[in-house]
């Protein structure tokens, strides 16, 4: 049983979110929330790219402006170690070709080049390239023939400082750096190469790039003009091959300074400012990953989603308060409907303050009105009808007992006088023209309870005709003017719908000889092929009109009301326009073909109030 009831339960949840959902507050909520939600992801997201690109801006031109610095920097300090060399180059001692004065000269001018002796120190080469003189001391070195080291040849040949990219040492293989100047007499004779040496494991020339730290993960590297790393600041790193990163590519293409933001699977990996060392041709590049880069933003970005996620948040709870206010009197309206609906027409809405609602509120209130004026009419109208009907009946009950029973009693005396005077014809003939005479007259008086209760002139001449004959009743009778048209034919419509003409337009010259005091009256029946219109306008009286159709009943006229009830039988509807002293015009229009069937037609009006018998149309045409 207890997942039965787990079941259950849960199957009562989703169908009471279903219903939630369905509500126009939770729907409205959901709307503005998903709206706001949207503005919000892109609020963010502009607002971030934004940042981003800002963001990204200032670190290139920061990275830039820093890795131009820094290769002025580091030019200015290799200018420093150059001109060491070219002073101590220019002595005449060294320009002697003398290994003993030339060491002597590298003594006393140690000074000058004091900052790198530590590193790989000071070789001279002769005049053919042979090691004649170390600073400090390597008795390795001396002798070992160096003429085919690019430096020595670029020096000899262009007899100006020359820098080697990073070079194996013969004997030992290790990762050097040569800065070489020519010595020369003042003759111009080439005597010979003074050049100072850098080991990268060292990293003597990574000394000024240790100094630069660009935020906690940002890196600065040093390159050869073959793209190898001179430093690095993982030692590991160094004299590896990074041309194939963007920036070393860039450097290698001859671009001076600059920066560039490198990606890694379509996404940004690192931002690199990029410069070259003048004096050397060797690159500098200071970068910092992307992640570093955009954090400035994204931390920016944390309070503003914050306030906006607040925002959405109030605007959410406002809206719903909101929304509220339109769906509690839309919510009363349904209450009020179903309350309307099960027979309570004294129910009322509470306006609200909204303009639109407060309308319709209005509007419900002034319907819910009309249908109580209505259904009070109704119930008037069909209590006249009710006892117009019995009166009628007791009439017709009384005048066929005074008249034609009468007048049939009085034959069957007069046929058994008869029998009794057969032997005197005379008296027989003169009994027999009696007898006919009474016959005649209960004819005459069934005849007409036949007229009154159905038109024999519809049902033998037609419905023009039996219209016709109205018209020239009311002449007849009233000395009224009338003047009757006709457009079109009426053939085709049903019995009942002809009756309903019949007698909306026999109703209407009744009220015409009531109440108008008319002099002329002038009749329209227009027949179309999807219409039918009859208007009646006469020059009398005139009336104030009311608001609504039912008020007619209010006030105890119920003919108008029983005109409109007998085309609203057929789909169809009555005007009235009248003037005080003015006038009167009735206008009948009902469709050709209604949608109706016979039957729902026949039954439409008890339809409307079950307390209305079934023939008490009969009873309001008797009347």
């Amino acid at each position: 049983m207890k997942p039965l009831i787990k079941t259950g339960a849960a199957h009562s949840h989703y169908h009471g979110f279903k219903n939630w959902i369905t509500e126009l507050r939770a729907q409205a909520i959901l709307l503005t929330i998903l709206l706001l939600s949207l503005m919000l992801i892109l609020t963010v997201g502009v607002t971030f790219l934004a940042y981003q690109q800002i963001s990204q801006s200032l670190a290139e031109s920061r990275d830039q402006e820093l890795a131009s610095v820094s290769a002025e920097r580091l030019s200015e300090s290799i200018e420093a170690f150059v001109r060491g060399l070219r002073t101590l180059a220019n002595q005449t001692e060294m320009q002697s070709g003398e290994p003993t004065l030339q060491q002597g000269t590298l003594e006393r001018g140690r000074d000058l080049v004091a900052d790198f002796t530590t590193d790989g120190g000071i070789i001279i080469l002769n005049a053919g390239g042979f090691v004649s003189v170390t600073e400090p001391f390597r008795p390795d070195l001396i002798g070992q023939d160096f003429s085919q080291e690019p430096y020595f040849e670029d020096a000899r040949t262009l007899r100006t400082s020359t820098f080697s990219d990073i070079i194996k040492e013969p004997g030992s293989g290790e990762d050097i750096i040569v800065i070489a100047v020519p010595i020369e007499k003042p003759d111009g004779q080439f005597m010979g190469v003074i050049a100072g040496r850098f080991y990268l494991s060292f990293q003597r020339l990574g000394q000024e790039i240790q100094k630069l730290r660009v935020g906690e993960e940002g890196t600065a590297y040093l390159v050869d003009r073959r793209g190898r790393l001179i430093y690095h600041p993982i030692s590991r790193l160094i004299g590896t091959d990074f041309s194939s990163r963007e920036a070393v590519q860039r450097l290698q293409q001859g671009t001076l300074i600059g920066a560039v933001t490198s990606h890694e699977n379509g996404q940004p990996s690192t931002v690199e400012g990029y410069a070259v060392v003048q004096v050397t041709g060797w690159g500098l590049v200071i970068g910092e990953p992307w992640a570093q880069v955009v954090e400035p933003a994204q931390n920016a970005l944390k309070p503003i989603a914050v306030v906006l996620i607040v925002g959405l948040i109030t605007v959410a709870a406002f809206v719903s308060l909101g929304v509220q206010a339109v769906t509690d009197p839309i919510q009363n309206l349904v209450i009020q409907t179903r309350q309307v609906t099960a027979g309570d027409y004294d129910a009322q809405v509470t306006l609200s303050r909204i303009k639109e609602i407060r309308e319709m509120g209005m509007a419900f209130n002034e319907m819910v009105e009309q249908i109580r004026k209505y259904r009070a009419g109704v119930r008037q109208y069909v209590a006249d009808i009710t006892q117009s009907q019995e009166e009628e009946r007791k009439r017709i009950a009384r005048e066929l007992h005074d008249d034609t029973v009468q007048s049939l009693i009085a034959i069957g005396q007069r046929i058994e006088l008869t029998k009794g005077m057969l032997d005197d014809p005379i008296e027989a003939r003169t009994r027999l023209s009696e007898l006919r005479t009474m016959v005649t007259g209960a004819i005459a008086s069934v005849r007409q309870f036949s007229r009154d209760l159905r038109p024999l002139a519809l049902e033998d001449l037609g419905l023009v005709a039996a219209m016709q004959y109205l018209v020239n009743q009311l002449t007849q009778s009233e000395g009224i003017d009338v003047d009757f048209r006709v457009e079109g034919t009426p053939d085709g419509l049903p019995a009942d719908m002809e009756v309903a003409i019949y007698r909306i337009l026999q109703e209407a010259l009744n009220n015409i000889k009531r109440h108008a005091h008319a002099t002329e009256v002038n009749v329209l029946a227009q027949f179309t092929e999807k219409q039918i219109m009859l208007i009646v306008e006469d020059d009398g009286c005139g009336f104030t009109v009311p608001d609504s159709i039912t008020d007619f009943a209010s006030s105890g006229s119920f003919g108008v009301m029983g005109l409109q009830e007998r085309a609203q039988l057929f789909g169809g509807n009555i005007e009235v326009e009248s003037q005080l002293d003015k006038g009167t015009v009735v206008r009948l229009i009902i469709p050709r073909r209604s949608d109706l069937s016979p039957f729902e037609i026949r039954n439409n009006f008890s339809s409307k109030d079950s307390k209305v018998p079934q023939d008490s149309l009969l009873a309001e045409e008797i009347s």
